[in-house]
């Protein structure tokens, strides 16, 4: 869509609330998909019957579960024992032919505001398009070019907007989209990301500010007017320099290393955030940091839609990996409590958040309202609370900002060309202690941490073995992504898990430390990373058979906005390990390329990858990920059985993505309306 930050959109009078009302309805209807309706006894209990996956330690597959009237789970096993003391006004919900009930999914690392934003009809959406089975879910309109996909940026002849509206667009991505040749850029020399600042303008506006943001999240684009905005607001005039909120933060204004002009490149988050808040105040993108409750609200139509992905995917919890302040952690919380909201929310601040400053107090960690294990009255609530630090210690592999350590190092050609050789870390070793040591001493917090590459990695053990060796901390840690695999950051990992890592003589308390991969960088961007790293050194991505060899236990995630969030997308990806080759897909090879077989998963591995070792690195598991006594009655029901396309035994990986999500079930009862 061509639509700009129109304010007659943004300032529409209705609230949120009103089409959750409208939803609310539907939770009347009994579930079509299952024969015979949400069975319940006089005092609320619930039976469900069929083939039950349970992801208990034991891969118990029972036949039956019992729920109580507040979503607890009472019995596990045959139809006969758990229907033993029932009364006889239970009528079973009872799977049809085919089908099986498995704890809901968790999606353990993505951002959901973003994921959110990126649906609104203000945005440009310019994310690469996606090869079939999976093309039926891409964004309508999707470009494999730069150029074409700017261009469809370009303000219409209608739009009468002022010259300081932004024109904003997410998900461009230069490492898999070729430049194109639609023939609206005088410079077709200079790679994108030496120069981006004069394609947006050569393509998308010069009067106008423009913004880009990549499709990894640690990159962005803009033009000279949007660094003239920023510059005004900041300081009154049309240049300046960066400001020390990007720089001691881990951001950065690339400028050229000749003119040292700007050249409208931006990595890292906190770059970006100068020119969201140079937005206008009143209008919807502004919002989404001055006041991100009334995003919400205003935004309410398009993220309904967007949400309702989320539960068509089979999706019961998400864990959101970095809120930016306590507005954010308001907005979220804001729609978890909303009447019929399909979802659990949990989620992590970032550590500079926490802290606080002279105009902000500290956040304080904070869990869900009762607690089910110790309170028998107690429903879980869909808000979990924010009981996790995020911390990014270097940034993005396909954005050749991932910090690199032999034996890897960007190619000298090709998309990363430009970049220095083994990339950037946003903090060194000592930094990061500085930062989180207070936060650490608590002893109140989990800790996780963005770690791509593999020196990031090494730089994040250093750290965190520093402090567990000055105070220990009983929470559990979780290493994000550890894309660029090398053994020994496996081994130190597994080391730290077992209390047996020894550092200057001395031993290093047991620290809990787990995996959570991006499992979406095989699929999407194996084919580009092979390019990036050299084809050797791309096979080590996501390393699964070192997390296997050192007993680290491992989870997949989406990081959406970056790629969708889709747990049976995940689960085929890993075990296929499949390739895609960009920008066209007829000439990808057939077979489709198979990149580090040797990590390839198992199906048991891959479902517990997105169930019980999710709420296990969230400390969810006392409540969530399996199926057994005393948990919460999260579940989700699929067309088929994903053990019976386990390769080993004949079957084709390749097929489940294309299990249908037949029903999602938060505290034994179905969410509004069929996915």
């Amino acid at each position: 869509m061509n639509e700009s930050l129109s304010r007659k959109w943004l300032h529409r009078g209705h609230i949120l609330s009103r089409s959750f009302v409208s939803f609310a309805a539907l939770s009347l209807l009994a579930s079509c998909t299952t024969k015979g309706g949400v069975g319940a006894g006089g005092d609320g209990t619930a039976l469900f019957v069929g083939k039950i996956l349970t992801m208990d330690d034991q891969g118990t597959i029972a036949e039956a579960v019992s729920v109580d009237g507040r979503g607890r789970i009472l019995k596990v096993g045959t139809e006969k024992d758990v229907r033993e003391g029932l009364g006889a006004g239970v009528e079973p919900v009872r799977l049809a032919p085919g089908q099986v009930l498995m704890p809901g999914f968790i999606d353990p690392h993505m951002h959901l505001l973003p994921t959110l934003m990126q649906s609104l009809p203000v945005m440009h959406n310019l994310a690469p398009c996606l090869p079939p089975p999976y093309a039926a879910a891409n964004a309508e309109g999707c470009q494999n070019y730069v150029l074409p996909a700017l261009k469809s940026m370009q303000p219409t002849a209608a739009d009468k907007l002022g010259g300081a509206e932004f024109i904003v667009g997410m998900n461009l991505d230069p490492s898999r989209q070729a430049l194109g040749s639609d023939g609206c850029s005088k410079d077709k020399i200079a790679p994108f990301m030496d120069r981006p600042m004069h394609y947006l303008e050569d393509c998308v506006s010069k009067d106008r500010p423009v913004l880009v943001v990549d499709q990894s999240g640690h990159l962005a684009y803009v033009n000279q007017k949007a660094f003239e905005v920023v510059c005004i607001e900041m300081t009154g005039k049309k240049e300046c320099d960066v400001p020390h909120s990007v720089t001691e933060n881990g951001g950065e204004w690339v400028k050229d290393r000749i003119t040292q002009k700007y050249t409208g490149l931006l990595r890292e988050s906190p770059a970006f955030e100068p020119f969201f808040q140079a937005m206008d105040k009143g209008l919807l993108l502004g919002l989404m940091h001055t006041n991100p409750v009334q995003f919400v609200k205003e935004s309410e139509k398009d993220i309904l839609q967007a949400i309702q992905a989320l539960r068509a995917a089979g999706l019961t919890t998400v864990a959101d990996g970095g809120l930016a302040s306590k507005g954010q952690i308001d907005a979220v919380k804001f729609l978890a409590e909303r009447p019929n909201f399909p979802l659990r929310i949990t989620g992590l601040v970032r550590d500079n958040a926490a802290s606080g400053d002279a105009k902000h107090p500290p956040i304080l960690p904070s869990g869900p309202d009762c607690d089910p294990t110790q309170d028998p009255q107690c429903k879980l609530s869909k808000w979990l609370g924010v009981g996790g630090i995020k911390l990014w210690v270097d940034g993005s592999t396909q954005g050749c900002t991932a910090q690199l350590a032999p034996p890897y190092k960007y190619q000298d050609t090709g998309h990363c060309a430009q970049a220095a050789g083994e990339g950037r870390s946003d903090f060194t070793t000592d930094q990061i202690v500085t930062r989180l040591k207070a936060l650490w001493n608590t002893g109140a917090w989990r800790f996780q941490l963005h770690a791509n590459g593999n020196g990031a990695n090494q730089t994040a053990i250093d750290a965190f073995t520093q402090l567990q060796m000055q105070k220990v901390n009983p929470h559990r840690l979780l290493f994000i992504h550890n894309t660029v695999g090398v053994e020994t950051i496996s081994e130190q990992l597994g080391s730290m898990r077992k209390g047996t890592r020894v550092v200057g003589g001395k031993m290093m308390p047991a620290l809990d430390a787990r995996v959570t991969h991006l499992i979406g960088h095989v699929a999407y961007w194996g084919n580009a990373l092979e390019g990036m790293l050299g084809k050797d050194g791309a096979q080590n991505i996501d390393p699964v058979a070192f997390d296997r060899q050192y007993e680290v236990p491992f989870s997949f995630h989406s990081d959406s906005m970056v790629t969708p969030s889709r747990p049976l997308w995940f689960v085929e990806q890993a075990i296929t390990r499949r390739t895609w080759t960009y920008p066209d897909f007829t000439k990808t090879p057939n077979p489709v390329p198979v990149l580090g077989a040797r990590h390839a998963a198992t199906v048991e591995e891959a479902l517990r990858a997105i169930t019980v070792e999710p709420a296990r690195q969230h400390e969810l598991d006392a409540w969530l990920g399996s199926i057994e006594p005393g948990k919460v009655a999260d579940f989700v029901v699929l067309g088929a059985n994903p053990l019976d396309y386990d390769p080993s035994k004949g079957g084709d990986p390749t097929k489940i993505s294309q299990i249908p999500v037949v029903q999602t079930y938060l505290n034994g009862q179905p969410t509004v309306g069929s996915p």
